[in-house]
């Protein structure tokens, strides 16, 4: 997982405290008897103090005391926001960072079963034609008595089968296939967790029935529990482009929701050209809708811009 640039509990903790100091001084920091005379009525402090003019010092005391600490309510709160929002704004950033990360490094697993599936699948389809072979020239009954045999080494011996004549012969026999590669489980992998001292990273994918990733679903957890999630969604399986010039690309479109730190979600949908070129509309949970294109499958998209009504 990668390393989180900033300590985003740490910016939470001080949010929590500033807002605990902001509620003490909206009551001015008063506590215990001071706070109870203060906010007594003067008929109770004239009775308690036995003068309506040390009553009267005492309110105008408490009073300018309190004003003051009040003043500073609005201002720690603004400031704990702050905090908060700074948190939340590098979080979600290093969360998309990881979920992207997570699954486009291959962690998952998906793309080395596919290769290892791929190449069993191939295996066992020359072993077939393999077999066929050996019963069509009558040595299956031969190896199947001797196993660990190879057909090369079995007829260079002056004692060879009769079969061998027609296998030495035969320039359209088709290859001993040699032993197995290993065998992958029979279901491919479709999710990964990861999880140290600085959060969990969980990835699940569903597939159609060629394996080709259809959605995507990635978490992001911290330890306090701040959250951030992406779904995409692809339209179809991919249609890759292969150029005269330059790399293959993915030509399919996607939806991608967002959910961020703060309980905010977002809306993105991108439309990919075959030439590469795309459009990518975000629609936030206001209903805003920012637009940005790109010229080609390798060049940035351009800075969002909001979308005309």
């Amino acid at each position: 997982m990668p390393d989180f640039s900033i300590d985003y509990g740490a910016l939470h903790d001080v949010q929590r405290q500033m807002r605990e100091l902001a509620d003490a001084a909206d009551s001015g920091g008063a506590t215990g008897v001071f706070k109870d005379v203060g906010e007594a009525s003067s008929s109770e402090r004239k009775t308690l103090f036995g003068s309506s003019d040390l009553s009267y010092a005492f309110n105008l005391f408490y009073s300018r005391s309190s004003s003051r600490t009040k003043q500073a309510k609005d201002g720690l709160k603004e400031l704990a926001d702050t905090f908060s929002g700074v948190a939340d704004t590098f979080f979600n950033a290093d969360a998309q960072l990881s979920s992207a990360a997570g699954l486009m490094s291959g962690s998952i697993g998906l793309d080395e079963w596919k290769s290892d599936k791929e190449a069993y699948d191939s295996w066992q389809e020359d072993k077939t034609a393999w077999d066929a072979y050996l019963e069509e020239i009558g040595a299956a009954d031969y190896f199947e008595q001797n196993p660990d045999a190879e057909i090369g080494t079995v007829c260079k011996a002056d004692d060879a089968p009769g079969w061998c004549e027609t296998w030495i012969n035969d320039d359209d026999a088709p290859d001993d296939p040699g032993d197995p590669p290993e065998k992958p489980s029979e279901k491919p992998p479709t999710e990964y967790t990861y999880e140290d001292e600085q959060g969990k990273v969980q990835v699940s994918v569903e597939l159609d029935d060629d394996y080709n990733v259809m959605k995507e679903t990635s978490t992001i957890t911290t330890p306090d529990g701040q959250s951030y999630t992406s779904v995409t969604t692809y339209d179809s399986a991919p249609q890759i482009i292969e150029p005269e010039n330059g790399d293959s690309y993915d030509a399919r479109d996607y939806t991608m929701e967002t959910t961020y730190a703060d309980g905010s979600k977002t809306t993105t949908e991108v439309v990919i050209n075959d030439d590469g070129s795309g459009t990518m509309t975000t629609t936030d949970g206001d209903g805003n809708k920012t637009v940005s294109t790109r010229s080609g499958p390798e060049e940035d998209w351009s800075e969002p811009e909001e979308e005309d009504e």
